[in-house]
């Protein structure tokens, strides 16, 4: 099989198709025009569409420029059938010459329609088309071969992949979206329920109801209030980095911020032990958006007192450094960490084991805010079972350059 050249394509044998054109123009022809096949190839040269002929057995009689140029070769006048390399169907299965859809007009003597094919060219690539083959009969009825037009359907092709896609895309991302708007529900009407109920009885009821009862429903409507807030802070950083907004970043010494947050969380769950365990000469600076920071810690904290067995056990948070980076691991004696299937995907949005929601409620977003938290500054974070039961969530952040390094 020849390459494709740019030398023009050769008669060769005679052409059915040209030889109808012939005995119809010759009858209005005059002495100063050119002849039929001449001008007849000129007309199919400048069709800028495929099209190529074959005789009544199959064999190509003629083919012009934009049929080599689809096919990426210029076949031999009498190969049979059609000049593609190899055909494929439009599934990608192969197809044999012989049952193209110009062999099937042929063989049964009639137009052939709504077919779409794959032609591979000898490099390799490949050109969605579809084939409109129609058999040519002399004035006797006799079956003397056929015309066939390939008309490139490549984009096209693409363009309804593309848009398949995006259908699909669009029914699976409503499908997730149905499944968070569901999970959102949830998680708001519980701590809403408990806020506006106990809101209600000590607004109405509140000079009957002893002090010891007055007390607990405010402690339940101040921890209601923090899991609302803490949803409500995490969806909006979630969505701020999906849209590709950056926070602005400043030094902040990062065994402050820590030893602050401990505190903030130690007095709001005072049945909770926390130890903080500090390497003397951990004053490292980080460059971090402080509120950033701030919710990072928060979120490793209440997973850390959610899944960490009995409010006695004890939350271990530590601070290490090396010459590049800041180690903070915040370690716990509960739940523990499942397979590596579960710790895969800790950290994708909405993803919570199995275990982890028959212990607790949640939505699954405070690991995945960490982590994008963490990547946004340049470092790591971690999740891994802990030596004796329980977990362990480390971060690891740059070490900001002292002053005069930056360069």
């Amino acid at each position: 099989m020849t390459e494709l050249s740019r030398k023009p394509a050769s008669a060769g044998r005679a052409d059915p198709f040209l030889r109808l054109v012939e005995s119809v123009a010759t009858r209005h022809r005059s002495s100063d025009d050119p002849p039929p096949d001449a001008r007849y190839r000129g007309f199919l040269e400048a069709l800028g569409v495929a099209v190529y002929t074959t005789d009544a057995d199959g064999k190509i009689t003629y083919f012009n420029e934009a049929a080599a140029e689809l096919w990426g070769r210029r076949p031999q006048l009498g190969e049979e059938w059609c000049g593609s390399f190899r055909l494929f169907w439009s599934d990608g299965t192969s197809m044999s010459h012989g049952d193209c859809p110009m062999a099937i007009a042929l063989r049964e003597g009639r137009e052939v329609r709504g077919f779409t094919a794959i032609a591979e060219r000898p490099d390799g690539t490949r050109v969605d088309f579809q084939p409109y083959p129609t058999p040519l009969y002399d004035n006797a009825g006799t079956l003397i071969g056929a015309v066939n037009v390939l008309v490139d359907v490549t984009e096209r092709r693409k363009v309804e992949d593309d848009l398949r896609a995006t259908a699909q895309a669009l029914a699976l991302s409503n499908g997730v979206k149905d499944e968070f708007l569901g999970l959102i529900s949830h998680e708001l009407r519980t701590p809403v329920t408990t806020i506006y109920g106990n809101a209600q009885l000590l607004r109405d009821r509140v000079d009957r109801l002893p002090e010891s009862k007055r007390t607990e429903m405010v402690a339940d409507i101040a921890e209601d209030s923090e899991r609302l807030l803490a949803i409500i802070e995490n969806l909006l950083v979630l969505s701020r980095m999906q849209a590709g907004t950056t926070a602005e970043l400043e030094p902040q010494v990062l065994s402050h911020v820590i030893r602050n947050e401990v505190g903030v969380f130690s007095r709001r769950h005072p049945d909770r032990e926390i130890r903080l365990i500090e390497v003397p000469g951990n004053h490292v600076v980080v460059e971090a958006d402080r509120t950033h920071l701030v919710l990072l810690l928060q979120n490793l904290l209440a997973n850390a007192h959610k899944y960490g067995g009995e409010p006695g056990g004890a939350i271990e948070v530590s601070i290490e450094t090396t010459d590049d980076e800041a180690c903070v691991r915040v370690l716990d004696r509960g739940l523990g960490i499942g397979d590596a299937t579960d710790v895969a995907r800790l950290f994708s949005p909405f993803y919570r084991g199995s275990e982890a929601q028959r212990t607790a409620g949640g939505l699954g977003l405070g690991l995945p805010v960490c982590d994008r938290i963490v990547t946004a500054l340049g470092g790591r974070m971690w999740a891994a079972p802990r030596d004796g039961g329980g977990s362990e969530f480390g971060f690891a952040l740059p070490v900001a350059p002292a002053p005069g390094e930056a360069d």
